[in-house]
């Protein structure tokens, strides 16, 4: 388990603009570690882990784009049927909630990665390292 800080961009939901993104991402010689696009009527929220948080945090801004900081945990699994039932049902016994999550079994041989948006991220750490 790891303590890491995503990106959120908030952007116009409309064609071409992840790309917008991704371009001045990788002007910045920033590489994208994990990432979550979630649409809106009007607007998105495109979620980033990211090589280099504050690089990619002044390159967006410079190139105008809304950008705030959420801390986050990137958790790894074993993959297989339970396992996030099992880090789920932990932190909602001591009153930790899920706001979001996002990830994918791409990890090592047999391991997922997620990434848990959570309201206390402290709490969160220490009942996952137990």
């Amino acid at each position: 388990m790891e303590r890491r800080t995503q990106l959120s961009v908030a952007m116009e939901n409309s064609p071409g603009q992840l790309g917008r993104v991704c371009r001045v991402l990788a002007q910045a010689d920033v590489n994208i570690r994990g990432i979550s696009v979630s649409e809106g009527c009007d607007v998105s929220v495109i979620r980033l882990l990211v090589s280099d948080t504050p690089a990619a945090g002044r390159a967006l801004r410079e190139a105008g784009f809304s950008v705030s900081e959420q801390d986050v945990l990137l958790v790894e699994l074993d993959d297989k049927p339970g396992a996030l039932e099992d880090v789920a049902l932990r932190l909602g016994q001591a009153g930790v909630n899920v706001q979001y999550v996002y990830g994918a079994a791409n990890g090592p041989e047999g391991k997922a990665q997620l990434v848990l948006r959570v309201t206390d991220v402290e709490s969160a750490g220490q009942i996952l390292n137990d």
